[in-house]
């Protein structure tokens, strides 16, 4: 993965090296696609690199990062899944994104293109206006915040890669479509609040909302206090994914239709658990790469 992105220019220079081994990426696809081929490790744990890596340029230093800075460069990237602009002659970024898209969307149906490329569209419009709050210094309400906070984590996009990388596609059940949807939104709502509690300290550092201290404000109580409260929002949510992954089990028809979602389930299972161990070991958060980052659009 370190060659990958060195080579595509991801990352450049030793520091930026050191902190993307830090991530332990590598370890997040293997707790998550555990079955999957050398190929399919490989190309999760680099999905994985590529979405962490450009969502810190945003959540990093971001009195540097400008609204009108994150529209320019969402629409160079969803240009190269939409039509393939700037391939082989864009940023790092642009690159990598290309050489990612050509390695999966053309394993994958339509429909799941289409998803993904939605998927990433609204992580980007949510994005956007997380920018656009922190310049205009709105701080948003708790229910805001957690609606937002599950569009900015890109937690589906990466379940959509997963549909591949685990050979696990979106199942089709009989009346169970919403609750498909549901579940997603579960896995990463747990995804987004988890990383909140790790990254707590670090976006306090940098003066950014997080469901700690935007719990906190709301409801007037002390920093320890918020995180236990979300502690236990994150429990409780945990306990709302398993059950309803338990009833779509249970709702599948017996032979193929059932052992497609089982498939799915056990995939968005693996990811949920993945996260929650990957969070609780992983440097990224380090004060210690907080300096020296590049800049937005190289």
């Amino acid at each position: 993965m370190l060659e990958w992105a060195r080579d595509l220019g991801l990352v450049v220079g030793a520091f930026e090296e050191k902190r993307l081994v830090a991530m332990r990426l590598g370890e997040f696809a293997g707790l998550t696609v555990p079955g999957a081929s050398a190929c399919d490790l490989e190309l999760t744990a680099q999905w994985a690199a590529f979405i962490c890596l450009v969502d810190d340029r945003f959540d990093r230093r971001w009195v540097d990062v400008h609204p009108e800075d994150v529209a320019l460069l969402f629409n160079r990237l969803l240009d190269v899944i939409t039509s393939g602009v700037g391939a082989g002659s864009g940023s790092g970024i642009e690159q990598a994104l290309d050489d990612l898209w050509r390695r999966t969307a053309p394993r994958m149906p339509t429909q799941w293109r289409e998803r993904f490329v939605a998927d990433y569209r609204d992580f980007a419009l949510a994005t956007g206006e997380e920018v656009a709050g922190r310049t205009d210094q709105i701080r948003l309400g708790l229910s805001d915040y957690v609606l937002r906070r599950r569009r900015t984590i890109t937690a589906l996009p990466m379940a959509d890669i997963l549909e591949c990388t685990a050979d696990a596609p979106w199942p089709v059940l009989s009346g169970g479509e919403d609750i498909v949807g549901v579940l997603r939104l579960a896995a990463a709502d747990v995804a987004g609040w988890t990383n909140d509690l790790v990254s707590a300290e670090d976006d306090l550092r940098e003066d950014r909302d997080n469901l700690v201290t935007v719990l906190g404000r709301e409801r007037g109580c002390s920093l320890s206090s918020a995180r236990e409260q979300v502690i236990g929002m994150r429990n409780d949510r945990v306990k709302d994914f398993h059950a309803l992954a338990a009833s779509l089990v249970a709702m599948a028809a017996p032979g193929t239709e059932r052992d497609a979602v089982r498939r799915y389930v056990a995939t968005l299972e693996s990811f949920v658990a993945a996260t929650l161990h990957w969070l609780g070991v992983t440097d990224r958060f380090d004060a210690r790469w907080s300096p020296g980052r590049p800049d937005l659009c190289d």
